[in-house]
């Protein structure tokens, strides 16, 4: 501090108004040169997907057609029972046996995903943070802070042009993630274990991070539970013995549900 106070004071020396503007100008001149490589990094570094959901200059937003917002009214009261595993499709990966070893996905973790999605969790409050609105699909996301726990954050994706079955068959399918780069930042995926019963995988994903950080590698569950034309797709973080343990030990982001 006491090295920047020397340095304001010389400048503001300066015999004449602009000497001072002058000086200034030179102090900050690197200040905005690193905000500006910041944003080009940033900008480039952007997956393809991030672009659908900023508005194009002279875009108008659109009123929200009836039918989503009647896809965001609250789900009907259900029970576990009501729910039915969904198998995926057949994949050459190693099998998971119910009976032999416990699932990555269970059904606690699904009545916790609908009890945070019905904001029925006892949780704090949701924050707005986002509503973005096009032709085909509107987007919003939240973010609350827990007295104890990291941020938590919530978002809803509404297609006008998709049914539920092609969203649900998308949530699994990594090969067009990558094979199209609609998700540029999956850089490799694995099936690490399937149970062919309940639809439970195991799988490996590694992302890309910017070229000054190092990638990420994720280990995740998944699992899809139907409720007629209504899917619960589920995200879990959790591990695999089919890992290395540097891969059990490598750097991770926040559990994923």
């Amino acid at each position: 501090m006491s090295v920047l106070a020397d340095m304001l004071a010389e400048i503001f020396r300066e015999p004449t108004l602009a000497g001072v503007a002058r000086e200034l100008a030179t102090l900050a001149a690197p200040l905005w040169l690193a905000a500006l490589v910041g944003l080009l990094i940033g900008w480039a570094w952007r997956p393809r997907w991030a672009a659908a959901v900023v508005d194009v200059a002279g875009h108008q937003q659109q009123p929200v057609p009836a039918a989503a917002a009647a896809q965001q009214a609250p789900a009907p009261q259900t029970t576990v029972a009501d729910h039915l595993a969904v198998v995926p499709r057949a994949k050459a990966a190693s099998l998971a046996p119910v009976e032999e070893e416990e699932l990555a996905v269970s059904t606690p973790d699904l009545m916790h995903l609908r009890r945070v999605v019905e904001e029925k969790d006892g949780g704090p409050a949701w924050t707005h943070m986002m509503d973005r609105t096009l032709p085909t699909f509107r987007y919003q996301a939240w973010k609350r802070e827990p007295q104890n726990g990291p941020p938590q954050y919530r978002s809803s994706t509404i297609f006008e042009d998709a049914s539920p079955d092609v969203v649900r068959d998308f949530f699994w399918d990594d090969d067009f993630r990558i094979s199209n780069t609609w998700d540029d930042m999956l850089l490799e995926h694995e099936t690490l274990e399937e149970c062919t019963k309940t639809g439970t995988m195991v799988v490996r994903w590694v992302r890309k991070f910017p070229f000054f950080c190092s990638d990420r590698e994720y280990v995740i569950g998944r699992r899809i539970w139907a409720s007629g034309k209504t899917y619960y797709c589920v995200t879990k973080e959790c591990t695999s013995s089919l890992c290395s343990k540097e891969q059990q030990t490598s750097p991770r982001g926040p559990v994923l549900l």
